[in-house]
């Protein structure tokens, strides 16, 4: 009888926080646990909100993004890799990846990228590709 009782109040607190986490999730995203998939949306800015120190994964490829706001990924400090292929960014500033210290791969080709500035890559020591 315990048991029961115990596996019903664990399946409620899960079915919670499972809501709680998809209502964290950008519009015209989609998300789980360590990824938010927002690739091919039309997005033309970051989408927000962008915080959850689960996320391993952001994928914001194939949109139209042409600015990267200083301190944009600052709520996602575990993020492992980001892509950013085949947007307008034209322009990346010391600030844009402020915060990324576990960020392994980054993806930029297929961007109008005109001027990054000396040091926009300085906070990222883990970046291997």
């Amino acid at each position: 009888m315990m048991f029961t009782y115990l596996s019903c109040v664990l399946a409620m607190i899960f079915s919670l926080w499972t809501d709680v986490s998809r209502s964290q999730c950008p519009e015209k995203c989609s998300c789980d646990k360590h990824l938010v998939n927002c690739k091919g949306q039309l997005l033309s800015t970051i989408p927000l909100p962008l915080s959850n120190a689960t996320v391993l994964y952001l994928d914001l490829s194939s949109n139209m993004i042409e600015f990267l706001p200083d301190d944009a990924f600052i709520g996602l400090p575990n993020l492992n890799d980001l892509n950013l292929n085949a947007n307008r960014i034209g322009n990346i500033t010391r600030k844009s990846f402020k915060g990324l210290t576990q960020l392994q791969t980054l993806y930029l080709s297929e961007n109008d990228l005109k001027t990054i500035e000396d040091g926009a890559f300085e906070e990222l020591p883990n970046l291997v590709q």
